[in-house]
């Protein structure tokens, strides 16, 4: 343990691979695992819970949500992500928890092997025009700076933090993205007019880890086959449950709402069935223990930087924050080997 971990401990704020951090993942864990293995037994629906995918704004809380996660200091960021492509979403080890486990990707290679395979299942061959939504740290655009140098991209994003870093790179004539034909949106998609000259002239939309905030499906499906050409493609990556779980559908009525302002996890078969505009072409369930595996390592190289972090750039609040985040999080995917509370991949398709 580092010098800045004893005081930091002393507070309750236990560091990475302590006993008493690990104990209480352990708790966490037996404690969703026996919810999770309820609601298997005893199912509940979505009507029951009072939610629709019909009803209300496209997503909510989004100036909350980019002022209490996405716009942290960058330095924080750098910390913990992969130092290459700054994903902050699910990395891919593997389709087993076998394969997961065995795995001797690095994160970085991990987080490509994300993106390669959302290429692939999509069928990008390199010379469509793409739209991005959350584009975080343009870590998605990155690969496709390396790997399909003749895109056309534009990418949205509302969090500061983030636009500002992938300007920089633009800027930076080392850097992959100074090379794409990129263009960068600060604004809520939401909230995003489409203009005339925009509305269906895309080959591709994709959303890597950005609809765990939506709330409105059909609103933001509408708007997505709005931008589409006719035949054009629409691919998802976002955190999905095999069953409903209540607790996970609101995040103003459970602990969510802490740690992630207006993000709720749909059921994997709700996504797939949102076909009122768009028509689901193949969908995928990624075992969570690809996301144990991810958080770990995040957790793991937050704990490693943070002399450099704390007290300057985390107070030690944030500490406590950030720290119990990752760790309940893991807890919620670590429940009966990733079955239950994983990725989904959706690739839908404009009639």
């Amino acid at each position: 343990m580092t010098d800045i971990s004893k005081p930091l401990s002393l507070a309750g704020i236990h560091p990475f691979g302590s006993p008493d951090l690990q104990q209480f993942e352990k708790w966490v864990t037996r404690f969703l695992t026996r919810e999770y293995q309820r609601l298997i037994a005893s199912p509940v629906t979505l009507d029951a819970c009072g939610m629709r995918t019909d009803e209300g704004e496209m997503w909510e809380q989004t100036d909350e949500l980019m002022e209490g996660h996405y716009d942290e200091p960058l330095k924080f960021f750098e910390t913990f992500l992969d130092r290459k492509y700054l994903a902050y979403t699910m990395a891919y080890y593997g389709e087993t928890p076998e394969e997961i486990a065995e795995q001797n990707y690095t994160l970085e290679q991990a987080q490509a092997a994300k993106f390669r395979l959302a290429c692939e299942r999509t069928g990008l061959k390199g010379n469509e025009k793409i739209f991005s939504i959350g584009a975080g740290f343009g870590g998605f655009e990155t690969y496709l700076a390396e790997h399909y140098p003749d895109i056309e991209v534009a990418c949205i994003t509302p969090s500061r933090v983030q636009t500002n870093y992938i300007r920089d790179k633009m800027a930076d004539k080392g850097h992959p993205l100074s090379r794409l034909n990129l263009r960068l949106i600060e604004d809520d998609f939401g909230t995003l007019p489409i203009t005339a000259e925009e509305a269906g002239s895309y080959d591709m939309v994709f959303s890597v880890g950005a609809f765990e905030h939506v709330r409105n499906w059909q609103a933001a499906f509408s708007k997505i086959a709005g931008m589409l050409k006719p035949g054009g493609k629409h691919f998802q990556h976002l955190i999905a449950s095999k069953i409903v779980i209540p607790q996970f559908l609101d995040a103003r009525e459970t602990l969510i709402g802490k740690y992630y302002p207006g993000g709720r996890i749909w059921p994997f078969d709700v996504i797939a069935a949102q076909n009122g505009y768009l028509e689901l072409e193949q969908s995928w369930f990624m075992n969570g223990l690809n996301y144990v595996r991810t958080l770990d390592e995040w957790h793991r190289n937050l704990w490693e930087g943070m002399n450099e972090l704390y007290p300057d750039v985390l107070s030690e609040k944030s500490v406590k924050h950030w720290s119990e985040y990752f760790s309940l999080c893991k807890a919620c995917f670590a429940p009966l080997d990733g079955s239950v509370f994983g990725v989904g991949h959706f690739v839908f398709r404009k009639r």
